[in-house]
């Protein structure tokens, strides 16, 4: 007995198909109606496409067949807000039209995200509930009644899917923006700040920056693949950058990107991996870092990148690298340093072939730096070479050719993203060994001989075109101020690690050049504002590394603090 505190429902007027769902009622003759309402031709066009695909053909509607059909009305502007308004529409009249490449899924649970991408299909419960009429009548022949409200040919083939076609008739947005996001990434610019076009240039598209490029290149993917890669670049942007929050959150979206396209590409997986190590190591988690790497050779789907990838081969040999670098120069047991030391030697001269193989001369700036540093530190702490065949200037004079590779580089066919850490180093080198004991006092330390200049010029032969007059190369206080006169001028931008070591060879050299001068206290007191910048064990690092300083400076550097 049916309860009398419920209300009364009438049956529904439409009649019902077999799901017990209501019939929809096409009306394909203008004015067009769904039920009896109005219906908006773009929405109208999208469901009998699908319905058309889902009766007669073999596959869903591509993103391409409607760039096709629309792409020369007024309304092809923008696709995005076409098939959002489609969608609305498919809600209020209650059917069902899915996207995306599982066309098992219900399309009611599917999310939204990509749903602009296509390609789109209709429900298999929702084929028998459509009724297509033309006036009060349903067509004598449907098939060809839709094709020509679809604009088909009307005795054309069934349709085949065409992946290659489908896939370069998309929308080329995400190339645009990820090659000029990677273009800026080259130049160092992550952010750039607005500029009003001067006259004559208003059609000439303005520089953004790596990261809103990255970001443009993500909304306009139309798949997990592409949207990996921007999320990739957006990461390793953010990494250089030195922001390990936003790393992370990227990370973490690129991780479910995956998570949700498990096939993907093995290289996009194998470097998620190795940012993953990036990360670790940035963070001082050496442990981490060296785990990370190893989930790569230990994947059956990926270990093949490190042999036939030299790109993959590179990052991670490069990192392995620095790994058993961080530990060499660390004190310990010296056998365990001296292999580490070797190690390292080992690492960074495969990561040097394997940049060449990749046909990637910014990779081989980096790792060409990278030798030359450490080739002077692993000589100067005798973990290599203990013997001493070798004398003490020509491994400098080595090193530091090295450093001059690197830069001749970046020079010539400009790459290297302003990086300022080849002047860091080849200051470093040049310095040669600091006082023999801590806590010098001015005369000891202004009694050191590091290279000068003009030896230094000799040394780098044949890589001398970079260092240049007009770059500061007639003292090494004025290399130090010319580069930093790009930072403060806002030409480039350097991270507080980056500053903390010009500075602190600013202080050196201005030390040894001039004594108790204006320069060296002014270096002495940026220093100290810089440290609190850097994570502990940078600042560790710079402790250790200011009493080789006399005193009367290590004060300053702490009262700058």
């Amino acid at each position: 007995m049916p309860d009398p505190r419920l209300p009364h429902i009438p049956p529904p007027a439409t009649p019902a198909t077999t799901t017990g769902a209501p019939t929809l009622v096409v009306r394909l003759d203008a004015p067009h109606h769904i039920d009896g309402q109005p219906a908006r031709y773009q929405s109208l066009w999208l469901l009998m496409r699908v319905y058309y695909a889902a009766h007669y053909e073999t596959s869903p509607v591509s993103l391409a067949s409607l760039k096709i059909r629309f792409s020369q009305s007024e309304t092809g502007g923008d696709l995005r807000m076409l098939i959002s308004r489609a969608f609305s529409d498919f809600a209020r009249w209650g059917v069902a039209v899915g996207w995306g490449d599982n066309v098992q899924a219900d399309a009611r649970l599917l999310p939204t995200r990509g749903r602009g991408k296509g390609p789109f299909w209709l429900d298999r419960d929702e084929m028998s509930r459509i009724v297509v009429t033309i006036g009060d009548t349903t067509p004598a022949d449907p098939r060809r009644a839709l094709a020509s409200f679809l604009g088909l040919a009307r005795d054309a083939p069934p349709h085949t899917p065409s992946p290659a076609l489908d896939y370069v008739m998309q929308d080329i947005a995400f190339w645009h923006h990820l090659t000029l996001g990677k273009r800026d990434m080259q130049d160092g610019v992550f952010f750039a700040p607005p500029q009003a076009p001067s006259h004559g240039e208003v059609r000439r598209q303005q520089r953004t920056g790596a990261i809103p490029s990255f970001h443009a290149a993500q909304v306009c993917a139309v798949d997990d693949v592409q949207r990996g890669i921007a999320l990739l670049a957006e990461t390793i942007a953010w990494r250089r950058m030195g922001d390990a929050t936003r790393t992370n959150r990227t990370l973490a979206s690129l991780a479910a990107t995956f998570g949700a396209n498990l096939p993907g590409s093995p290289t996009l997986r194998a470097m998620h991996w190795i940012v993953q190590a990036w990360q670790a190591y940035a963070s001082r988690d050496e442990a981490g870092a060296f785990a990370h790497l190893q989930r790569i050779a230990d994947d059956t789907t990926l270990a093949p990148c490190l042999v036939y990838n030299p790109r993959i081969r590179f990052e991670s040999r490069n990192l392995q690298a620095l790994l058993h670098k961080s530990h060499a120069t660390r004190s310990g047991p010296m056998p365990a340093r001296e292999q580490s030391a070797a190690n390292a030697l080992a690492a960074f001269s495969d990561a040097l072939q394997a940049a060449f193989e990749a046909d990637s001369l910014e990779l081989a700036q980096h790792v060409a730096a990278n030798i030359g540093l450490s080739l002077w530190l692993f000589w100067q702490g005798a973990l290599i070479d203990p013997g001493r065949r070798l004398a003490a200037a020509d491994v400098q004079r080595q090193a530091l050719r090295w450093i001059g590779l690197s830069e001749w580089i970046c020079d010539r066919f400009g790459v290297g993203g302003n990086s300022v850490w080849n002047t860091v180093f080849l200051l470093r080198i040049a310095r040669g060994a600091v006082p023999a004991r801590r806590d010098p006092d001015l005369a000891s330390l202004r009694a050191s001989t590091p290279l000068t200049v003009g030896a230094f010029l000799d040394a780098v032969q044949p890589f001398g075109a970079p260092f240049s007059r007009a770059k500061g190369f007639l003292r090494w206080t004025d290399v130090v101020a010319t580069t930093l006169a790009d930072h403060e001028e806002g030409r480039v931008c350097f991270e507080p690690l980056q500053l903390a070591n010009l500075w602190f060879e600013m202080l050196w050299f201005a030390l040894h050049q001039d004594g108790d001068s204006p320069q060296a206290l002014h270096a002495a007191q940026s220093l100290g504002r810089v440290l609190p910048m850097l994570p502990p064990p940078d600042r560790r690092f710079f402790r250790d590394a200011l009493r080789w300083m006399p005193r009367d400076f290590q004060r300053e550097v702490r009262l700058a603090r």
